[in-house]
């Protein structure tokens, strides 16, 4: 089981995190000029996504920790300074404008929520010109509001579309003989998004969709939306939304007497889900998330998670924080400045398909930073997988699927993309 933050230990993280970075505690000291470069970050470290948004943001903090130990960027040290959206929108939006009202800061990584991001997004920082980049929020909404020049070029996610995540959790369902799924699903931009895109999917490959019932956050029971997703009864639940309400419904599901059969998504890969529920009530579970690639970059990734913070836990986002992060600084060096729009024009820069690979890791970002200073183009391949943003932000990756084995997630396969974009096509 992974470790959880007391609040004592979120408190202390926090004030790390925004106050100073970890030089002291990591034994280094690498000269930097009279300049503090600071990186805003807004994330769920709290709220029905905070058992999984401490972990996403402790890949973040690394990232900045790998970055300062090969120089920092452009000479200046760098800062996370890091903020809780409560897996609020209202919340993540005044913490968005504290960072850039007050701290001036020209890239913000996160949040987590899709439903936060797009209400940072549309209220902070395409209006503000500040780039802002995604580890978690997965939303095809992000696509089409790029599309329609609402971003204005400011947006970037390191996880792929739920475009994708619902093809393969339909392509899962029915390899699984799933025939009728009942869903029951968030009532923000993932919830609706990954519904949609399921649906779709299921009914095009030959499934039906018994119920497609939403629910709102923070509810204190959800007996008539379970009771509605159950009339008629389906083969299983595509269960939509995140640990703490996620918690409720299938508790509330299995208590109902629904087929005890959990289709689970990215949100609720999250062994603190599992433990919470009672891994003995969820007899059969069909779970997907991004996956991770297996690079050399993953590999330095969990040996430096483990030093720094301990064993690396099973959930999606942590490898995809840390890229953000580092794509971040590295974009700062790329374009020789600090500034959020040239951060902006040189992200995609540093992921060039012709550039010299550079893995993740303080000795890799140090050879980066070296080809840089020489104007030469690099190609990073992150912790996460190779990264290459269209023209929407967006970027394409594999899906993993993921089950229980003995209570415990547990990673079973991996759908490609290729397969994914077939599958979009109409074959089955």
């Amino acid at each position: 089981m992974a470790e959880t933050f007391s609040m004592e230990d979120y408190g202390m993280f926090k004030r790390l995190a925004v106050v100073g970075s970890m030089i002291g505690l990591l034994g280094w000291a690498p000269a930097y000029g009279a300049c503090t470069t600071t990186i805003g970050s807004v994330m769920s470290l709290t709220g029905s996504l905070g058992v999984l948004g401490q972990r996403i943001a402790q890949g973040a903090q690394l990232a900045i920790d790998d970055l300062n130990a090969a120089g920092g960027a452009n000479g200046c040290k760098l800062e996370l300074a890091l903020l809780d959206d409560q897996t609020s929108a209202s919340v993540g939006v005044d913490a968005a404008k504290r960072l850039v009202d007050v701290q001036r800061v020209p890239a913000i990584v996160g949040a987590l929520s899709s439903g936060v991001s797009a209400a940072i997004l549309t209220s902070v920082t395409a209006p503000g010109k500040v780039v802002q980049v995604s580890p978690a929020s997965t939303s095809p909404t992000f696509t089409q509001m790029a599309r329609d020049g609402r971003t204005g070029g400011f947006w970037f996610r390191t996880t792929p579309s739920d475009a994708l995540q619902g093809v393969a959790m339909a392509k899962v369902a029915i390899d699984a003989g799933l025939k009728r799924v009942a869903v029951l699903y968030l009532n923000n931009d993932y919830g609706e998004g990954l519904s949609r895109e399921f649906a779709e999917a299921f009914t095009r490959l030959g499934g039906s969709i018994t119920q497609n019932v939403v629910y709102n956050p923070a509810q204190p029971a959800y007996r008539s939306e379970v009771n509605q997703a159950l009339n008629p009864t389906p083969d299983a639940l595509f269960l939509i939304g995140y640990p703490g309400d996620g918690t409720t419904l299938a508790r509330s599901w299995i208590a109902a007497g629904g087929p005890a059969v959990f289709l689970l998504p990215d949100g609720l890969q999250s062994q603190d889900f599992v433990d919470d529920v009672g891994p003995e009530h969820l007899k059969t579970v069909h779970g997907t998330a991004a996956g991770t690639v297996e690079t050399p970059s993953l590999q330095t990734f969990q040996k430096g998670f483990q030093a720094r913070f301990g064993a690396l836990p099973t959930q999606p986002y942590i490898t995809n924080a840390y890229d953000a992060t580092v794509l971040v600084g590295l974009a700062m060096q790329q374009a020789r400045s600090n500034e959020s729009t040239a951060i902006r024009d040189a992200i995609r820069k540093v992921t060039d398909p012709q550039g010299e690979t550079i893995h993740a890791g303080s000795d890799e970002l140090k050879k980066a930073a070296a080809l840089l200073a020489d104007g030469r183009t690099i190609r990073y391949v992150g912790a996460s997988g190779p990264l290459q943003f269209d023209a929407q932000g967006d970027i394409s990756a594999p899906m993993v699927v993921w089950t229980l084995k003995d209570g415990k997630v547990t990673t079973t396969g991996m759908i490609g993309v290729e397969q994914i974009e077939e599958l979009r096509g109409g074959s089955k």
